[in-house]
């Protein structure tokens, strides 16, 4: 069954559903609600929405319960989570159990609609691509690219094409390998090539941070840096490269992405989204390359 153009928000809070519908209006998007989890997936089930933002925790069927059944019976529509203070466990274990990503409820403003429209990109590019190789056994993939957010739903595609070719994952699996690699490709272009601080982020609205992306991007030796992207895989297993030719930082230094304290840390939600998502990630010693491993589930439990 194809997909409304709707969103489904589910939240418990009158106010909050209120406050996530006003943000989508705003930003184009049309908005329908639910009370609870039980209501949501009646809703989804008779007309699927394009996406679902749900909140966690709520009484009876919560946000994880939710996301747990529509990834079993609708798994073409993604599941965005919103998250409060003190609901970061079960946030990863919700994206262990196939959301496609969250948004903490501080910065619902800022974030959520960004959010959104990065998932709806990558089903958009989903779509478009249907015909696969059957007797494709093994593939090799690279690319250099220029640091351009924009390129990253057509990167993420291009390596999409490899995969489906090889058989390798499901539309849901496919989804959060592929929030893994965007979150991979910006680390890679804004932080590593560009060298922009995630704290700026946090000064003047984010503003701050908009203006050195677009500075940078002009200036030399920034510019003239790619980001190389790397697939290899095989019938059973892909392994993603992605190496910036920035000055590299510790990643020894790196805490824990999956504990729960550094969760609401600046840069701590694209570390959780990529070690929730892939079954391997190892930095290089300079600090400039991210190398991830996704082995197709059945190749797993053989």
């Amino acid at each position: 069954m194809p997909a409304s153009d709707k969103v489904l928000v589910v939240d418990d809070s009158p106010t909050q559903r209120e406050l996530l519908k006003i943000l989508l209006e705003e930003n184009d998007f049309q908005v329908q609600t639910a009370a609870n989890g039980e209501e949501a997936l009646k809703s989804a089930l008779a007309d699927p929405p394009i996406i679902v933002i749900t909140d966690l925790q709520m009484p009876g069927m919560d946000g994880l319960e939710l996301t747990e059944q529509l990834k079993m019976q609708l798994p073409l529509v993604p599941v965005v989570l919103t998250t409060s203070q003190g609901s970061e466990e079960i946030a990863a274990a919700a994206l262990q159990r196939g959301a496609a990503s969250y948004v903490p409820k501080r910065d619902l403003a800022r974030a959520l609609a960004p959010t959104i429209r990065q998932v709806l990109s990558l089903i958009h590019g989903n779509l478009e691509i249907r015909s696969v190789l059957p007797y494709t056994t093994a593939m090799t993939l690279e690319l250099r690219v220029e640091n351009d957010d924009s390129l990253v739903p057509g990167v993420i595609a291009r390596l999409e094409q490899a995969a489906r070719e090889l058989e390798l994952f499901d539309e849901s699996e496919w989804m959060q390998v592929a929030m893994a690699l965007g979150e991979s490709l910006l680390n890679a272009m804004i932080h590593g090539n560009l060298e922009v601080s995630s704290e700026l982020r946090e000064k003047d609205d984010g503003q701050a941070y908009i203006k050195m992306i677009g500075q940078r991007r002009s200036e030399s030796p920034y510019c003239d840096r790619r980001v190389l992207v790397r697939l290899d895989a095989t019938k059973d297993v892909a392994e993603f490269l992605i190496r910036d030719e920035g000055p590299g930082f510790d990643a020894s230094a790196l805490g824990d992405p999956t504990d729960p304290e550094n969760l609401e840390s600046v840069g701590g939600r694209g570390l959780l989204l990529i070690n929730a998502f892939m079954d391997s990630v190892q930095h290089n010693e300079t600090g400039n390359e991210i190398m991830m491993v996704k082995s197709k589930p059945e190749a797993v439990q053989a």
